[in-house]
């Protein structure tokens, strides 16, 4: 029988045999039968051609899986799993070892096996084609030795992009200070990859490929075919650019795992926080491969849970189910987007369904677009701030790994990496906000101290001054304190939600596009009542955070004392 070999993507090969042009779906192809049984070999392509030569060995214990069943390659890499006429195969890429990327440094590590492509008729056109199941769907990786227990990665929340202008703007904000400043080993991007036009994917994919590592994706609600009946089919056209919308893979001591928990609910563009039976079954077979002492890091793009509100489309409504099958691990670190109104640090326990070993910590990320890429005041370069409704300025994050340890560091746009905190005060007679510094750019906003004058201590119903922090990306285990004038460091309080009055004094200030988002109840925040006596003149006020990984981040404003005795 006649053998070819086809490369598919960047690395992937499929080998048909006995076929001839129709078979390989060029003509008159037959219709697949609804169950096949999928065969390949996971292999070390040593010289990285993309093919299997000879001398190249099988790879043996490496996760093969169909979606749900999840099955381990032999001594000689060999695998067989079972497949319908819409699966993606793929394989969980082990520590140690990389797979190939295309040319925009998207991972190659999967084969969808859709012979009639997407079955519906849909707008950004959903699976292509791909003709009958080949004889053997092999996997390439080669060795990947640079990589050690300790590493880093990058991750995106919502890029959320509408036109090639945004993405422009994303390219000049949030991707130019990236490149060449940072150690990353790979990044992932959690969902919302753009917000609705998926003939989006290829542009963005272009611009997040001059960061120059390997990009892992999630899908978001907005990267869906909305036009699409069923939820099986809402991520076609995700698929035929990105692959699976589940699956998993190693570095080091950490085994990360992307789950798409967004579920499409019909073309009225309705959606839930939801993962479904097979996803949860794939979750517990590709876990049963996981020693216990590996750190489980899953992202999904609709939070687990949220203090910000109960809704279905921001919270993830059979979170015990997968509380279920995490309960017995005491290494998990979950992150995900979609909340565009707050970043959160949810610590969960008992009360919130979760009887694991510690409390399971769950990150809801600030956004790449903040609240949005036209929002806020523009800066010298006409680029907007697109602060988040809590206060939050849009940025990226570091993901920090040390064996089974983890940190995060949020990183803000076009800021300095170390500007984490910002300052405002307010109270006294008129009760006025006062933005250090004002806003650089915006009439009315000139730079400029803080000035109280000594009668704002005085009057009945007259609100003490104040200094209130927004901790960026903080939660209750970080610890806030402030110094005056050079004395001890006190606490601060943390506040319960309410909204940044910076973000408020902008909002009801400013016009147009130049306004920020609508302020909502931020989680980050912190006040300190400004104590009475303070001479004329001027003062120092320092506030500090340290984070729970133990980073301190300070930043200082100096405030003017007017009226009274010198």
């Amino acid at each position: 029988m006649a053998r070819r070999t086809w490369l598919m993507g960047a690395g992937i090969t499929a080998t048909v045999t006995g076929l001839g042009a129709a078979g390989l779906g060029l003509a008159g192809a037959e219709t697949a039968p609804e169950t096949e049984t999928a065969t390949g070999v996971v292999y070390d392509d040593a010289n990285r051609n993309g093919q299997r030569d000879d001398g190249e060995a099988g790879v043996p214990d490496v996760s093969v899986s169909n979606g749900r069943d999840v099955v381990r390659t032999d001594a000689q890499g060999r695998y067989s799993l079972q497949v319908d006429d819409q699966t993606v195969v793929f394989i969980s890429k082990p520590a140690g070892w990389m797979v190939p990327v295309n040319d925009v440094q998207l991972p190659q590590f999967y084969y969808k096996h859709y012979p009639e492509g997407s079955p519906y008729d849909l707008r950004y056109g959903g699976v292509e084609p791909t003709g009958p199941l080949p004889a053997s769907v092999d996997f390439p990786m080669y060795r990947d030795d640079s990589v050690d227990e300790t590493f880093s990665a990058l991750a995106f929340a919502d890029p959320q992009t509408s036109n090639v202008g945004q993405i422009d703007t994303m390219a000049i904000d949030v991707i130019a200070g990236i490149i060449g400043n940072t150690d990353a080993r790979f990044g992932l991007t959690v969902g919302d990859i753009v917000n609705d036009p998926l003939d989006l994917f290829a542009p963005h994919n272009s611009a997040v490929a001059r960061i120059g590592i390997p990009w892992w994706n999630t899908p978001g609600n907005h990267d869906q075919d909305y036009d699409a009946p069923t939820d099986a089919n809402a991520t076609d056209t995700y698929k035929e650019t990105f692959g699976p919308t589940d699956y998993s893979f190693d570095y080091g001591q950490v085994h990360f795992v992307l789950m798409d928990n967004v579920k499409h609910e019909g073309p009225d563009h309705g959606y839930i926080g939801y993962l479904n039976d097979e996803q949860l079954q794939w979750l517990e077979n590709d876990l049963r491969h996981v020693p216990d002492d590996k750190l489980i890091v899953i992202g999904t793009h609709i939070p687990l849970a949220t203090d910000a509100t109960t809704s279905d489309g921001v919270n993830t409504t059979n979170l015990t189910e997968l509380f279920a099958i995490l309960e017995d691990r005491e290494h998990v670190y979950t992150i995900s987007g979609h909340d565009t109104s707050n970043s959160w640090q949810m610590y969960m326990g008992e009360e919130h369904g979760w009887f694991g070993p510690k409390d399971f910590h769950h990150q809801v990320l600030a956004e790449v677009r903040g609240s949005g890429w036209n929002t806020g005041p523009r800066d010298s370069r006409g680029i907007q701030a697109a602060d988040m409704s809590d206060g939050n300025p849009n940025g990226h994050y570091e993901l920090f790994f040390d064996g089974n340890e983890y940190s995060a560091r949020f990183k803000p746009a076009s800021l300095p990496e170390d500007y984490q905190i910002r300052l405002t005060f307010d109270g006294g007679w008129g009760d006025e906000v006062r933005i250090p510094g004002g806003v650089s750019g915006v009439d009315g906003f000139a730079p400029g101290a803080v000035t109280f004058h000594t009668r704002d201590w005085t009057g009945d119903g007259v609100p003490a001054p104040a200094v209130t922090a927004n901790v960026f990306d903080g939660g209750e285990r970080h610890t806030v304190e402030i110094s005056i004038d050079g004395g001890p460091f006190r606490p601060m309080t943390h506040l319960a939600p309410q909204n940044d009055p910076y973000i408020s004094v902008l909002r009801s200030t400013l016009t147009g596009s130049l306004r920020p988002a609508a302020p909502e109840p931020s989680s980050h925040l912190w006040s300190y009542e400004l104590p009475r006596g303070l001479r004329h003149g001027e003062h120092t006020v320092v506030v500090r955070s340290t984070d729970p990984y133990g980073r301190v981040s300070t930043t200082d404003e100096t405030i003017t004392v007017v009226g009274g005795r010198p």
